[in-house]
């Protein structure tokens, strides 16, 4: 066929998207636009692959041996903790200080405290008396068992932690 009888480009890129049309037929038979669209299938594979370019193979092991290889910053750990905590200690103090009526709270619950706690403190022994003489066993069991259980969880969570030696 004659390039005068092609569809537009845009007419065939269009049909190309849709896939089917009478400009994708034509496209079949006619050399130059056949070899158009090879053109552009072959731009837009090269385009894709620009655009998001494929991670090497070995990214993972090789972060994953550089993390594995810097010391934990504990001592930039313990700063940052220790410096959050008297942000908000003060932060604390200055209202207390700046606001009279939580000067004024704060004091009549330490007198409520100081006052009412020796009875919560009685009636707390009271009731642990009596039921380690009712079920002694039963409860240093239960106590033994979240002891074990915490200390476990805690070493997990720490992990192989250097001695304090080594530290």
């Amino acid at each position: 066929m004659s390039a005068h009888l092609c569809p537009d480009l845009e007419v065939l890129f269009a049909e190309l998207e849709e896939g089917e049309g009478p400009a994708l037929d034509h496209a079949a038979d006619c050399e130059a636009c056949s070899a158009v669209l090879e053109e552009h299938r072959l731009m837009e594979q090269d385009l894709y692959r620009l655009a998001d370019p494929l991670p090497p193979p070995t990214l993972v092991a090789s972060v994953m041996a550089r993390v594995a290889a810097e010391p934990v910053p504990q001592r930039r750990e313990v700063w940052s903790g220790l410096a959050i905590l008297m942000t908000s200690l003060l932060g604390g103090l200055g209202y207390l200080v700046m606001s009279d009526q939580a000067l004024g709270r704060l004091g009549t619950g330490v007198a409520s405290f100081l006052v009412e706690g020796r009875l919560f403190a009685e009636g707390v022994l009271s009731g642990a008396r009596a039921l380690w003489s009712t079920e002694g066993l039963a409860v240093a069991a239960i106590l033994a068992f979240l002891l074990l259980t915490s200390l476990a969880g805690l070493k997990r969570l720490a992990g192989s932690a250097p001695t304090p030696s080594e530290a």
